[in-house]
């Protein structure tokens, strides 16, 4: 989880921006635990910034951060040619998620861990000829 790491892991790296560092912790922890190299960001711009040197597989933002909220971190992901269409998901305490977001998913918080991990798989291209990791517990609803 440390974010100044640059890992020359095979495992693909996603990165997590968002200002509460009980659930970035907890969720870098869970992901790891599911195969993944895990890369954090407490304050939006440093994601931004860390993105941009990494180029990691994915990045999960939070929406509502501050100086710089999560629709801004999609604008400036989605706008550098050297991130060649990195997909990015975006979740959110608030039950009034825009709609015209840049990103390829948004999810409300409390996300279930099995929609989070079902959502990641299927970015990443790793549902393969219908094989799915095996998972319990979780289920919840996207919007």
């Amino acid at each position: 989880m440390d974010s100044n790491a640059l890992s020359d892991s095979h495992l693909p790296t996603i990165l997590l921006i968002d200002d509460e560092p009980d659930l970035l912790i907890a969720w870098a922890l869970l992901l790891e635990l599911e195969g993944f190299h895990v890369l954090t960001a407490f304050e939006p711009r440093k994601g931004v910034e860390l993105a941009q040197r990494v180029h990691p597989a994915l990045v999960i933002t939070d929406l509502m951060m501050p100086g710089m909220d999560g629709a801004e971190v999609c604008r400036m992901l989605k706008n550098d040619p050297d991130l060649d269409g990195m997909p990015v998901i975006l979740w959110s305490a608030s039950t009034d998620i825009p709609t015209d977001l840049d990103c390829e998913c948004t999810l409300h918080k409390p996300v279930a861990r099995e929609t989070l991990l079902d959502q990641v798989d299927l970015l990443l291209g790793r549902l393969h000829d219908g094989a799915r990791p095996v998972r319990s517990g979780g289920d919840a609803s996207l919007n």
